[in-house]
């Protein structure tokens, strides 16, 4: 693939997931509507190590192609946030979470079979809502989406600053 080709495809994946990116490297007529697997939601904790608010984000949809790949699709302004020392989950939900959110093994860090940091994807309209923000706990943290993007919201959210 070409660099450009590469580089559009990270950046599909840092704004929509992992599902999103690599529909973006499939020809449009060889995509077939794929859900992801049922994610039962889920409570953690952790020391924030990276984040960054993104706006809004409204992407056309793809003619022809299935699923909400198909459709125009909005993100709403959310956080995008790394977290170290997590709690709540086990090492194969954390795995889980960053493979559909476009996390790599290597920007995980630790070992194949224990992240060291695991990211989640936290709708808030407050940019300003995590300044100052060490720690965060999360409750009913939940995702889905298909190869259109993966979509996460959360029931609660506790910011330790």
């Amino acid at each position: 693939m070409t660099s450009s080709i590469l580089r559009m495809i990270r950046a599909a994946m840092r704004a929509t997931g992992l599902a999103a990116a690599l529909a973006l490297a499939l020809p449009v007529w060889t995509t077939v509507a794929a859900p992801l697997p049922p994610f039962k939601p889920v409570d953690l904790c952790g020391t924030i190590v990276a984040q960054e608010w993104q706006p809004e984000l409204r992407v056309p949809a793809l003619p022809s192609a299935s699923g909400t790949l198909g459709r125009d699709r909005t993100w709403p302004a959310r956080f995008r946030v790394v977290l170290e020392r997590y709690s709540g989950i086990d090492a194969a939900t954390a795995r889980r979470l960053n493979g559909h959110l476009g996390f790599s093994p290597a920007d995980a860090g630790g070992t194949a079979a224990a992240p060291a940091r695991v990211l989640l994807l936290l709708p808030h309209d407050d940019r300003r809502h995590l300044d100052g923000a060490t720690a965060l706990c999360v409750e009913g943290f939940w995702l889905w989406g298909d190869e259109g993007g993966t979509w996460t919201r959360y029931r609660s959210l506790s910011v330790t600053r």
